[in-house]
């Protein structure tokens, strides 16, 4: 079965409870209060809302006139914006969850774009080539992708984007979305976070009072953060701990630490993956305590 491998939150609004639970893989969580919170707390990766605003510290998926119990096809139409990607998962797990088609549609504007907008599609559905179809239509206007569509269909686009594709969709009266049959799902992505991506630090972590001879025992990289009482006071090496005395503490051979923050992206990890000689990097929220490590694998 199809479905996001992420895990997902959903806010109060029309259809948002619904699409959540029809898209996770995992148990869908509600949302109340300081939503940056919330989504921190429970490592979210994408977040159901009635509507695509500027908060991106999550991607973003919403329901405009959903009716899942009516939907009998789902089309994701797409372009070679950044939220494409995301606008084929959902639907090729809408489809996986409700036992329907799923499609993904593009449309190219002149005859000699019709190679590029089948690369498009190739590539789109690199990874869903068992369980979504594909289509490329030749059209002036990117709604024609839409309006022979039967009754029941749900179609899924990503958020307005500069290309003539997005120019067609969010235009003077939003054509496409006029033209479903049966509601749309517009999504936003954005990049996942540190806070998404941590593991459990336990077996990793060390701590500053615990003796060298026990840290080189315990140690599983290169590295490793030290921690007291879930702060994170400094970082170890391999290195240091076999030229030390090993009844000595770990805080004579520590180094000053080095995290990256929650609400990073997972990109600002791999950046120090080389200074950490490829050890697990410790994530850290506004207060410094450790909610996790970012293994480089």
């Amino acid at each position: 079965m199809t479905r996001l491998a992420d895990r997902i939150g959903w806010t109060r609004g029309e259809g948002c409870q619904e699409l959540a639970e029809a898209l996770a893989t995992y148990e869908a969580v509600g949302l109340s209060g300081d939503l940056r919170a919330g989504c921190i707390e429970h490592r979210l990766d994408h977040v159901v809302a009635s509507k695509i605003t500027s908060f991106d510290l999550v991607s973003n998926i919403a329901p405009i006139d959903v009716d899942l119990a009516s939907v009998d096809g789902v089309v994701a139409a797409v372009a070679d914006g950044p939220h494409s990607p995301l606008a084929v998962d959902v639907a090729a797990s809408l489809g996986s969850a409700l036992g329907i088609k799923a499609t993904v549609a593009t449309a190219y504007h002149t005859n000699e774009d019709r190679s590029v907008a089948e690369e498009r599609l190739e590539r789109l559905t690199a990874s869903h080539r068992d369980a979504i179809a594909t289509e490329a239509t030749a059209s002036d206007h990117a709604a024609a992708l839409v309006e022979d569509l039967a009754p029941n269909t749900l179609v899924v686009i990503g958020a307005p984007g500069g290309s003539w594709f997005h120019r067609q969709l969010f235009g003077p009266g939003h054509k496409m979305v006029v033209a479903a049959p049966n509601g749309v799902v517009v999504v936003r992505s954005s990049p996942r976070r540190c806070f998404a991506a941590a593991v459990d630090p336990t077996g990793v972590a060390i701590g500053r009072h615990l003796s060298v001879a026990e840290a080189l025992r315990h140690l599983q990289h290169a590295t490793a953060p030290v921690v007291d009482e879930g702060t994170l006071v400094g970082l170890v090496r391999r290195s240091a701990l076999q030229q030390a005395d090993g009844a000595d503490p770990v805080e004579t051979v520590m180094e000053p630490p080095v995290s990256v923050r929650a609400d990073e992206p997972t990109t600002a990890a791999f950046e120090l993956a080389s200074f950490l000689d490829h050890g697990p990097v410790p994530v850290v929220d506004a207060d410094g305590s450790v909610i996790g490590v970012l293994n480089e694998d």
